[in-house]
C-alpha cells in the first residue's frame, strides 16, 4: 500500500519535466511521501477497492477515501489549515525540488486551475474531506492539459 501512496502523490507533482529531476531529488521526493503516506494510512485507512478506483483515475467510495486523500494533501502542502487548496504553500516546496522556473509556473497555473473547488459548499468539513475530494477530481481531469504524469 505505501509503494500506491508514493505513486499517488508524485503523481500528483511531478511534472512532464520529471526527466529533468535528478535521482538525488526523486530520492527526496520518494522518502517524504512513504513517510507521509504511512502517518495517513494509519490515520485513515482504506481498502483494495479504494485503492484500485485510484489507480483507475476514479474518487474511491470507501468512507475514508477523503479523510486518506486530506491527510495525505495536508501534510505535502496542498491544503492550508482550513482545509483549502492553498498553492502558495505547495509553490514554496516545489521550488525547493525543482530546479527550472518554467516547471514552478506550470504547477502555479495547475493549482489556479483547482483553486475553485474552494468556493464550493462542502457542509461542516473541518478535516477537508469533502474537498479533497473536489480537488482530487479536479487535479485528475486537469493533469493531462498541464502535461502532469498521473500514471499509476
Amino acid at each position: 500500500m505505501t509503494s500506491f501512496i508514493v505513486f499517488f502523490v508524485l503523481s500528483v507533482l511531478t511534472l512532464k519535466y520529471s526527466d529533468a529531476l535528478t535521482d538525488e531529488q526523486k530520492d527526496k521526493i520518494q522518502s517524504k511521501f512513504i513517510e507521509i503516506g504511512a502517518e495517513c494510512i494509519v490515520e485513515h485507512p482504506i481498502s483494495i477497492d479504494d485503492i484500485n478506483s485510484f489507480k483507475n483515475k476514479k474518487f474511491p467510495s470507501g468512507v475514508n477515501a477523503g479523510c486518506f486523500v486530506a491527510c495525505i494533501f495536508n501534510k505535502i502542502g496542498l491544503f492550508d489549515d482550513k482545509g483549502n487548496l492553498s498553492h502558495s504553500s505547495a509553490l514554496e516546496k516545489a521550488k525547493g525540488i525543482f530546479n527550472a522556473d518554467e516547471e514552478v509556473k506550470n504547477l502555479e497555473e495547475f493549482l489556479n486551475r483547482c483553486a475553485k473547488v474552494n468556493e464550493e459548499a462542502v457542509g461542516d468539513d473541518v478535516k477537508g474531506c469533502e474537498r479533497a475530494k473536489l480537488a482530487y477530481n479536479c487535479l485528475i481531469e486537469n493533469s493531462l492539459e498541464f502535461g502532469f504524469n498521473i500514471d499509476f
